[in-house]
């Protein structure tokens, strides 16, 4: 009954953020003026920038995946690892962050792999994730410098850059000691938990720890680096493709690296778990960015934010739940799925 009322608590927490994120981001629209311009944008274009993000993106996503994973399996197959991660977002839309923990179980007990290592190749993931939304901030940052500075003249963007940065890449070469020391990493860990913890859950999480470290041993093969930096960038890429053509939808005419800045941007209100796939800080950032950056026509603006948003959930949504009821699975079966059962 506790934990009920404690998962009612934060449902109603982030649904609350949610409108008042939406709020902010709708708050002085002219309203007939924004449906002039959903009324008149070209939808082709639209639908086309969803494609790129969603498809092309997701099985570049998909291929960077399966190198992740080939030191634990060789030669997983493409259609798994497009349909468990398209569950996982589909399950995202729906609780934040809960397709994290779904998908690798999902792989894990299709390619019969441990599901704590399968959960360690996605907080790889999220690494690249972050280095890629930082590399293309640090880009942004030679390209459009004045223009930041001035927007956000309150902060020391150079700063704030440099130290995130920084952090990420000592959180890097702590994982790459761990991973070439992987024996003498499993004893530290086994006499830590075992001093903290009960013999029997000492046990297990351990085992657990262990696993999840296996999710990395990737970068024990230089190998893997080319292949997985290659993805990486022509996943970000399909993402720059797909703001550029939704942008062109509403006229708002900018180049390829304006659409990279946008992008960044909306990228970073993201890492905030709202329902919906960020609904409400995604709209925010994307209008303040336009408007406060680019100049750009606040309903516009608020046009291009409402339907990249509405598209990119629903053909989520909609991919999602089509390998979701194609593999006959049910949310009690889903969230039944533990990473610790392996």
């Amino acid at each position: 009954m506790k934990q009920s009322y404690k998962k009612i608590l934060k449902a109603s927490f982030l649904f609350s953020l949610t409108l008042f994120f939406l709020y902010l981001a709708f708050r002085g629209n002219d309203f007939g003026k924004l449906f002039e311009v959903l009324k008149n944008a070209n939808y082709l274009y639209a639908i086309a920038g969803a494609f790129s993000g969603i498809i092309i993106g997701g099985y570049f996503r998909a291929l960077r995946w399966r190198y992740l994973l080939d030191p634990l399996k060789k030669n997983i197959g493409i259609n798994n690892l497009f349909s468990s991660m398209m569950i996982g977002y589909m399950l995202n839309s729906i609780i934040p962050r809960s397709g994290e923990v779904y998908r690798p179980v999902l792989l894990a007990n299709k390619e019969k792999i441990s599901r704590a290592a399968a959960f360690g190749t996605i907080l790889a993931e999220r690494v690249f994730d972050v280095l890629s939304m930082l590399i293309s901030f640090g880009v942004c940052l030679f390209f459009f410098r004045e223009k930041l500075s001035s927007t956000f003249s309150q902060y020391n963007l150079e700063a704030i850059s440099l130290y995130a940065s920084l952090a990420i890449l000592v959180f890097v070469a702590i994982l790459m000691v761990m991973i070439f020391n992987l024996e003498k990493t499993e004893v530290v860990i086994e006499k830590i938990t075992k001093k903290i913890l009960p013999e029997k859950i000492h046990l297990k999480i351990h085992g657990i720890f262990v696993k999840l470290l296996n999710g990395f041993i990737f970068m024990r093969y230089p190998k893997y680096y080319l292949p997985i930096l290659t993805f990486s960038l022509l996943t970000w890429g399909s993402y720059v493709l797909s703001t550029y053509l939704t942008l062109n939808a509403f006229a708002i005419n900018l180049t390829l690296m304006d659409a990279n800045l946008v992008l960044t941007m909306i990228t970073f209100a993201m890492t905030v778990p709202l329902p919906a796939n960020s609904a409400g800080i995604y709209h925010l950032f994307a209008v303040a960015t336009l408007v406060n950056i680019y100049g750009v026509d606040k309903e516009a603006a608020f046009g291009f934010a409402t339907v990249s948003h509405l598209l990119g959930l629903l053909g989520l949504i909609l991919l999602g739940t089509y390998f979701f009821l194609k593999e006959n699975l049910s949310m009690k079966n889903v969230t039944s799925q533990s990473i610790s059962k392996d």
